[in-house]
């Protein structure tokens, strides 16, 4: 034999060794799950706080730029872009639009500038019952009850930590929105 040469060369690895890392990646992965589940609810409330937010500055902008008033209602963009659903329907979907009746205690859609679809893992409440709210052409919003308008927004199932985020819009037309603690 030559210099530096072996008689047993190795192979790779044995059924032993295997078994061993396998066994390792499987108590990591079980350690690391429930921390990558939070972090998925976290994120899916984060995004749809963010919908909602876009659409309510979308919403005053417009009404702003048009010199009309524009509305954002709780609808199923899926089923019926067109009609604004009661409270509960956030957890639907909601859509922005020309309102015709700015006065009335009932919106009334001329135009749909936009919608959004909710996602089916989160709960939104409005804490008054809100089904609208309106801009009026200086950018002030109105809603019954009077603003400030809040929502409660959260994961459908295992809320924890500060996942639940309040969203509030006051008289002014501004929105914004903080994480809670789960209730």
């Amino acid at each position: 034999m030559g210099v530096g040469t072996n008689s047993r060369t190795s192979r790779g690895f044995g059924l032993i060794e295997l078994v061993i890392v396998i066994a390792i990646v499987a108590i990591l992965a079980a350690i690391a799950l429930p921390s990558f589940n939070t972090s998925i609810r976290s994120n899916r409330v984060g995004t749809q706080t963010n919908d909602l937010l876009s659409a309510f500055n979308y919403a005053r902008n417009e009404a702003i730029t048009r010199s009309r008033g524009v509305s954002i209602c709780a609808a199923d963009p899926e089923v019926d872009p067109l009609v604004c659903g009661g409270d509960a329907a956030w957890n639907l979907g909601w859509m922005v639009f020309v309102d015709t009746a700015p006065g009335s205690s009932v919106p009334v859609v001329d135009e749909v500038l936009r919608t959004w679809v909710a996602n089916p893992n989160n709960s939104m409440i409005p804490a008054d019952g809100n089904a609208f709210v309106r801009f009026n052409s200086r950018g002030e919003a109105f809603a019954n009850p009077a603003p400030p308008v809040q929502f409660a927004l959260r994961p459908e199932s295992n809320c924890s930590n500060d996942q639940e985020r309040t969203i509030v819009i006051t008289q002014l037309g501004r929105s914004s929105s903080t994480r809670v603690p789960c209730a």
